[in-house]
C-alpha cells in the first residue's frame, strides 16, 4: 500500500525526511558525518537496516550510543538539519489561501437567505440573542420566530429558559449578531459560516502536516469547501460547525504534540545506549493546546467528550511506542503510569477548566436557569448532591443531571431523524427549509415554485470516502501508519458513540462534526494510491523500499510491475520478501515491457542479512558514495529535497536532466515536482488520474446541489431531479 520511496534517513542522513516538525518550522542546519570503516563495521551498520523493525530493539549495532538523528529515525521523524523548502512552503501557503476563498464565496454569498429563522434556529438564535442581553438563556412568548426575523423581540421574557446545550456555541452565533444587529439573518449565521470557512483552512494546514504536499493540502481544502454537509450547516445559525472546527483544531494541535514530544525524546536520549532510563515528563505546550480545544468542543455540545476520551488513550499509546522504540528502560511502565498521568493532567483537567469557565455567565447572573436550586432544596429539607460543597457548586450539578436526562431519553420521532449507520452513506439527509407555492407563489418551469435547503452531502465524497476508510483502517492496522490514525480518531470520537444510542432521536446533520475527518480520509487514499505519500522514516516499509532501489527495481525509468488491477487501482508492491520481488521493466511501448538489466547488478547479499542489519560491502559503498556530488544529486532525486549542500533549483534541474537520459522522455509529473515531497518517477499516472476524477465529479456534484444547498427558487419537478434517492424525500 506504500509508495516507492526514498532511502530511510538512516541509510543515507543526508537525504532523510523530515517527519517532526512539519512544513512551516524552521530546522538547525546540522550534518552527520559520513561513517568511517571501522564505524561501519561497529555500530553504524545498523543504519543500513533502519527502516526494518526487527532490529529497532537489538541493534545499534551490540548496543552503542544513539545520536540524535538515529533516535529521530526509530521515532519516525527526519534528521533535524532538513525543513521544508521554503518554495514548498509558500506553494503550501497559497493553496490554503485559495481554498480558503472558495470557501468564503460559498458559504458568504446569498447567507441572509431566507430572512426567516429555519429548522433549529428558532432555538439557538433566540438563545444567542438572550444571552447577549440578560446574560442566559431565557423563555419567549408562543409565536415570537416570526416577530424575531422582523426585528420585535419583545416576545422575550426575564425567567430563565432550560436549554440542554453549553452555552458557548450560541455566544459566538449572538457575536455575529452584535455585529451585524440582531434582526439581520445575516448577522445569525455569519459566524456559523467564518467557522466553516476556518475549518476548511485548518483542514488544509493538517493535511500540509500530515503530507508535506501542497496538492494534497489543496486537495483536502477544496474537497471540503464543495462538500454539502460542511457547506449546509455553515450557513444556518446551528451548533454543529463550532464542533467540526474545534474538533479539527484539536486534531491539528494533537499532531503538533506527537512531533514536538518525540523531537524532544530525541533531544533527550541522544548519546545513550538501548535501555536508558526515560527522559522526565515535561511541560508540553502543543498538549496544553490540545486540552484546551477539546475543552472549547466539549462546551459547544456535550459529544465532544468522546473526542476527549479517544484523543486522550491516543496521546498515552502513541508515548508508550514511542518509548518503545528508542528502547527505553521499562518502557511500558513509564509510558502508561508515569508518562501516563502527565498526559492525562495535561489534557483533561485543562479540558474541564476551559469548559467551566465557558460557564462563566451562568455562575455570574443569579437569574439563570437552576440557581438558587440548592437553597430551595435545603429550605424544604430535600437532599442535595454534595452538601460539603459550595451552594452553586450543587446547582451546576443538579443543572447538569437534568441535561444528562434529557439527552439520554430523548426519543421524540421527527421526519428526518436517522440512524448512523446510514449516515456514512448519506441516506437519509435532513431538510432545514422548504417553502412551497404558499409561500412561493410564482411559477417555475415544469411546475409550482418551491424553495428547499437540504444538507444532502457532496455524494461523490462521500461515497468514495466510504471506499477510502476501509483502506485507511487497514494502513492504520497492518503497516502501523500514524498518520492514518488522525482521522480514524475523529471517527472514533466522533461517529462511533453514535451507535450505543438505538433509540435517540438522532440525525444525519451530525456529522458535520466530523466531516473534515471524511475528507481527509480520501485525501490520504487518494495520495497513497498515486505515489504520493513516502513510508514514514524508520518503518518497516522504508526500509523494504530502500533495499529495492539499491537493488534496481525501484527508480528513475523503472516501472515496477503492479498486475492489471492494482496498477489502475493504484496500489504499490511490496518489496524485501525475497532478493528480486519481480524482474524491474522499463515501459518501451503501450503494453510491452523489458526487463531492466539493473537488476543482474543487485548485490548478493542474503535476505536475512539485510534485514537484520548485517554490514556488507555495498553498504559500505553506498556510504562512500554520498560523499561524491554526483551521487548526492541522485539521492536528491530519490527523496524529493534537496541536499544540504545544494539549492533546490539545481537539484531539480539536474534531476530532470538525469531522468531524461535514462527514459528518453521527462517524466509526465514533472510539474509537479515542486507540489509534492515525493520524486515525480513515483507518482502514478492512474492514481493522478483517479485524483483528478474525484475532484472533477465532486465539483460537478456541488454545482448540480448548488440550488438545493442554498434555497434557490426551483421548480418541485427541479428538486425532485435532485432526490437520487427515496430516503432523500
Amino acid at each position: 500500500m506504500t509508495t516507492p520511496s526514498a532511502l530511510s534517513p538512516a541509510q543515507y542522513p543526508e537525504q532523510s525526511r523530515d517527519g517532526s516538525t512539519g512544513p512551516d518550522a524552521e530546522q538547525e542546519p546540522a550534518q552527520e558525518p559520513a561513517p568511517t570503516e571501522a564505524e561501519a563495521a561497529g555500530t553504524k551498520p545498523a543504519e543500513a537496516a533502519a527502516g526494518t523493525r526487527g532490529s529497532e530493539q537489538t541493534d545499534r549495532s551490540g548496543g552503542g550510543e544513539r545520536t540524535e538523528n538515529e533516535l529521530r529515525t526509530l521515532l519516525g521523524l527526519g534528521p533535524v538539519y532538513w525543513g521544508m523548502p521554503r518554495a514548498m512552503r509558500i506553494r503550501g501557503w497559497l493553496v490554503t489561501g485559495v481554498v480558503g476563498v472558495i470557501a468564503a464565496l460559498l458559504r458568504l454569498i446569498g447567507l441572509g437567505h431566507p430572512k426567516t429563522l429555519m429548522f433549529d434556529e428558532i432555538y439557538y438564535v433566540k438563545d444567542a440573542y438572550a444571552l447577549w442581553h440578560l446574560g442566559y438563556e431565557a423563555n419567549w412568548a408562543k409565536d415570537s420566530d416570526s416577530a424575531f426575523s422582523s426585528g420585535v423581540f419583545s416576545g422575550m421574557s426575564t425567567q430563565a429558559a432550560y436549554v440542554v446545550h453549553p452555552q458557548l456555541g450560541k455566544w459566538l452565533i449572538g457575536a455575529g449578531m452584535e455585529l451585524f444587529g440582531p434582526s439581520s439573518s445575516f448577522g445569525w449565521r455569519v459566524m456559523p459560516a467564518i467557522a466553516g470557512i476556518a475549518t476548511v483552512l485548518l483542514l488544509t494546514r493538517l493535511t500540509m502536516r500530515l503530507t508535506r504536499s501542497p496538492l494534497l493540502a489543496g486537495l483536502a481544502g477544496l474537497l471540503l469547501a464543495v462538500d454539502g454537509v460542511a457547506l449546509t450547516e455553515s450557513r444556518i445559525g446551528l451548533l454543529d460547525v463550532f464542533i467540526g472546527f474545534f474538533a479539527t483544531l484539536s486534531l491539528y494541535f494533537l499532531v503538533r504534540d506527537r512531533e514536538w514530544s518525540r523531537a524532544r525524546l530525541a533531544r533527550k536520549l541522544a548519546g545513550t545506549r538501548p535501555g536508558a532510563r526515560a527522559p522526565h515528563a515535561a511541560i508540553r505546550p502543543w498538549l496544553l493546546a490540545t486540552g484546551v480545544a477539546l475543552g472549547l468542543t466539549c462546551s459547544i455540545k456535550w459529544s465532544g467528550i468522546y473526542l476527549l476520551a479517544v484523543v486522550g488513550v491516543a496521546v498515552v499509546v502513541w508515548d508508550t511506542l514511542a518509548l518503545r522504540r528508542v528502547g527505553a528502560r521499562s518502557w511500558f511502565l513509564e509510558g502508561t503510569v508515569a508518562q501516563g498521568v502527565s498526559d492525562f493532567l495535561q489534557t483533561v483537567p485543562v479540558a474541564v477548566a476551559v469548559y467551566i469557565g465557558c460557564w462563566w455567565s451562568w455562575f455570574t447572573h443569579p437569574g439563570a436557569y437552576k440557581r438558587g436550586w440548592a437553597l430551595e432544596q435545603i429550605a424544604m429539607g430535600q437532599p442535595v448532591p454534595f452538601p460539603s460543597l459550595p451552594n452553586i457548586v450543587n446547582d451546576f450539578i443538579a443543572y447538569h443531571q437534568q441535561m444528562y436526562e434529557f439527552h439520554v431519553g430523548l426519543a421524540s420521532p421527527h421526519t428526518y431523524q436517522s440512524k448512523p449507520y446510514g449516515w456514512l452513506l448519506q441516506t437519509r439527509p435532513t431538510s432545514f427549509f422548504w417553502e412551497d407555492k404558499a409561500q412561493v407563489p410564482q411559477t417555475c418551469w415544469g411546475g409550482d415554485c418551491i424553495q428547499a435547503i437540504t444538507s444532502i452531502g457532496n455524494i461523490v465524497i462521500w461515497w468514495s470516502a466510504a471506499v477510502a476508510l476501509v483502506v485507511i483502517v487497514i494502513v492504520g492496522v497492518k503497516n502501523r501508519d500514524w498518520r492514518a490514525w488522525v482521522p480514524l480518531i475523529g471517527y472514533l470520537g466522533l461517529y462511533v458513540p453514535w451507535f450505543q444510542y438505538r433509540d435517540r432521536t438522532i440525525f444525519t446533520f451530525y456529522t458535520v462534526a466530523f466531516v473534515p475527518c471524511v475528507v481527509l480520509v480520501l485525501v490520504l487514499a487518494l495520495g497513497m494510491g498515486a505515489g504520493l505519500l513516502p513510508p514514514l522514516p524508520g518503518s518497516r516499509e522504508a526500509g523494504e523500499q530502500a533495499t529495492a532501489l539499491r537493488r534496481g527495481q525501484i527508480g528513475a525509468g523503472i516501472r515496477p510491475w503492479r498486475g492489471v488491477g492494482a496498477r489502475f487501482l493504484g496500489f504499490g508492491p511490496q518489496f524485501g520478501r525475497t532478493p528480486v520481488w519481480t524482474p524491474p521493466v522499463v515501459e518501451t511501448d503501450p503494453g510491452m515491457y523489458r526487463i531492466s538489466t539493473a537488476a543482474g547488478d543487485t548485490d548478493d547479499t542474503d535476505d536475512d542479512d539485510l534485514a537484520a542489519g548485517t554490514v556488507t560491502s555495498t553498504a559500505v559503498a553506498d556510504d562512500a558514495l554520498q560523499t561524491d556530488a554526483a551521487g548526492m544529486r541522485t539521492m536528491a532525486e530519490l527523496t524529493g529535497y534537496p541536499a544540504p549542500t545544494m539549492s533546490a533549483a539545481h537539484t531539480a534541474s539536474d534531476s530532470s536532466d538525469d531522468e531524461l537520459e535514462e527514459t528518453g522522455h521527462r517524466g509526465p509529473w514533472r510539474v509537479l515536482a515542486g507540489w509534492t515531497s515525493v520524486p515525480t518517477w513515483q507518482i502514478r499516472s492512474e492514481g493522478i488520474s483517479l485524483i483528478i476524477l474525484v475532484t472533477a465529479l465532486a465539483c460537478a456534484a456541488a454545482a448540480f446541489w448548488w440550488p438545493i444547498w442554498t434555497g434557490q427558487t426551483v421548480s418541485r419537478a427541479f428538486w425532485l431531479y435532485h432526490m437520487l434517492l427515496s430516503s432523500w424525500i
